[in-house]
């Protein structure tokens, strides 16, 4: 791709409901200019260098694009007509590949893959006229990515510059059941504010995505440490001198905090699953304890507090008085047991959450996947404070 070659560009980061304000903060330490906070994204300007750097090292975005082209239409065939105006010559090779994706929301496209079509009939009809060669569609594995954003009649067209979603650290098996979203599990654990050096327990760990997150935050190495390719590596512009510098930078000037990590589970294919998680992970030196153990038969095995998080089924698979008393035995459980730490709870059954039993003194909601969610956080204290109830 011969983009042209401009000092700074205007990009867009893709996150989840929630987790903007992180996305922002991790802009700003990064370098990033202009950022401007909008509904499951940021918008930021950047130098490559700075691009570069927020793939390598973001915990909390999905997706970064460049944004290309933005005008307006209110059907397709004046989304056929303006697209085909612009240069796609200096962004695609006649002989390469693409492929679209796309976000609409928009009464003016109620067919989305229509639109997608007149945006790829318009790029290859450029083509023809002006080299009399096209390239051609690949969904599987293009040269090039590109995102089609249509909201009402904005619309913008922009460069994928990730590939692989940012989520995607490496470390997950494949037979992993109903994970937690990577970037999902980070963002929680910023929002309670657990960060390392704060001793944490997992005692639902299931595949281990809230221990792995936090075993690598612990290690100070960049969350992509694993990924050998990044979309922007394809561009006719990439600056690979610029791209071993920072990728050089982020392998050897780390700083790791000691962290202990506690995870459990009373499923022996769970564990198994953590295990495998934390050894894609290879990290050089973190304390992570993982022990076969039933949570409502648990006990902390620190004598200072520290953090519980728990992802607990939500109920779509049991019966409702069964997850009630589930809920109602996990309340009790940190209510006697667990005296002195801070607890987060992440579900959407608002029923369940009902029977917890205890107070929280933080809620906020969150989505995990398209089910809607509260991330609940909650004091444990000794004594009668225990008595509070919703």
């Amino acid at each position: 791709m011969n983009i042209p070659n401009t000092p700074t560009a205007k990009y867009h980061a893709k996150t989840l409901a929630g987790l903007e304000q992180l996305v922002a903060d991790e802009l700003r330490t990064h370098g990033a200019t202009d950022i401007e906070i909008g509904r499951r994204g940021v918008g930021f300007t950047a130098t490559a260098e700075v691009m570069y750097r927020h793939c390598m090292h973001a915990r909390f975005t999905l997706k970064v694009l460049r944004i290309l082209y933005q005008f307006q239409a209110k059907h397709t065939d004046e989304l056929y007509r303006l697209s085909a105006r612009k240069k796609w010559e200096d962004i695609l090779k006649q002989d390469g590949s693409f492929t679209i994706d796309s976000t609409i929301y928009s009464d003016h496209f109620q067919h989305d893959q229509f639109a997608v079509l007149r945006l790829k009939d318009a790029i290859v009809d450029r083509f023809r006229a002006k080299k009399g060669e096209r390239p051609s569609v690949d969904r599987q594995n293009p040269d090039v990515r590109l995102h089609l954003h249509i909201s009402r009649q904005d619309v913008t067209i922009s460069l994928d510059a990730c590939g692989d979603p940012l989520s995607r650290r490496g470390y997950r098996s494949r037979k992993a059941i109903a994970p937690l979203n990577e970037v999902l599990a980070a963002g929680l654990l910023a929002l309670s504010g657990w960060r390392p050096g704060i001793t944490l327990y997992d005692p639902m760990c299931g595949s281990g995505t809230f221990t792995c997150e936090a075993a690598l935050w612990a290690s100070g190495l960049p969350v992509q440490m694993n990924r050998s390719h990044f979309a922007f590596m394809e561009w006719m512009n990439f600056n690979r001198s610029a791209w071993i510098a920072v990728r050089d930078e982020a392998m050897e000037y780390n700083t790791p905090v000691p962290t202990t990590i506690f995870a459990s589970d009373i499923n022996k294919d769970a564990l198994s699953q953590t295990k495998y998680a934390l050894s894609q992970l290879d990290l050089p030196s973190h304390d992570v304890n993982v022990d076969q153990i039933d949570f409502f038969k648990s006990e902390p095995q620190t004598t200072v507090g520290g953090m519980v998080v728990i992802n607990p089924p939500y109920g779509e698979r049991m019966e409702p008085e069964n997850i009630d008393e589930m809920y109602a035995a996990m309340g009790d459980r940190l209510k006697f047991h667990w005296p002195g730490f801070k607890a987060w709870i992440i579900s959407s059954n608002p029923e369940a959450i009902k029977h917890i039993g205890l107070k929280s003194n933080h809620r906020l909601k969150v989505h995990n996947g398209p089910l809607e969610c509260r991330w609940l956080g909650f004091e444990l204290y000794a004594g009668s404070r225990f008595a509070d109830k919703k």
